[in-house]
């Protein structure tokens, strides 16, 4: 994944008249995801994969505001499934480049409820044809979930991660 990233980069300063498509102001649809598989120090297989679900009200050069809702898989000591929420704000300059910032006021993740955290994302997107955009983001993420729902006794789990994502967005 940080390869795509990397190609995606070196493409935009390969194409010197990359730029957003010519709508100043527009909803914008935006899904993204990571896949990420490795192997632990054991050589046991582990995932950490993720799909954000994105829906922006844009000005193009300008502030950006909207929602969104991720879902995520992992596997460190046990496979589990998770889900996130919250308002995002940002800004996407005309020439393709974009940040974002999502604080996620509810947050699950297998047995771990009642959590939140911030995400902050660094990208890139190319206008492709019609309405449509592709590119690349990079992101840390830092979650603090609190409520383990199988020990009442268990401490706060804090999860913290840098990670690639492809971006795919349609401008209505």
């Amino acid at each position: 994944m940080k390869l795509i990233f990397l190609l995606t980069l070196l493409f935009y300063f390969a194409t010197a008249r990359a730029s957003m498509a010519p709508r100043m102001y527009s909803i914008m649809a935006q899904v993204s995801g990571t896949i990420n598989q490795n192997t632990d120090f054991n050589q046991s297989p582990i995932y950490n994969n993720k799909v954000s679900l994105e829906a922006l009200y844009l000005v193009r050069d300008g502030p950006t505001f909207g929602g969104r809702y991720i879902i995520e898989a992992r596997s460190e000591i046990e496979s589990t499934a998770g889900q996130a929420y919250g308002p995002m704000a940002g800004y996407y300059s005309e020439r393709g480049f974009f940040f974002l910032f999502t604080y996620d006021v509810f947050a699950k993740l297998g047995r771990w409820t009642n959590g939140e955290g911030f995400e902050v994302d660094l990208g890139w997107i190319e206008h492709i044809g019609h309405q449509i955009h592709v590119g690349a983001k990079y992101s840390y993420r830092n979650m603090r979930y609190k409520t383990d729902i199988s020990d009442s006794t268990a401490e706060k789990k804090d999860i913290r991660e840098y990670f690639p994502s492809f971006v795919v967005n349609y401008l209505f």
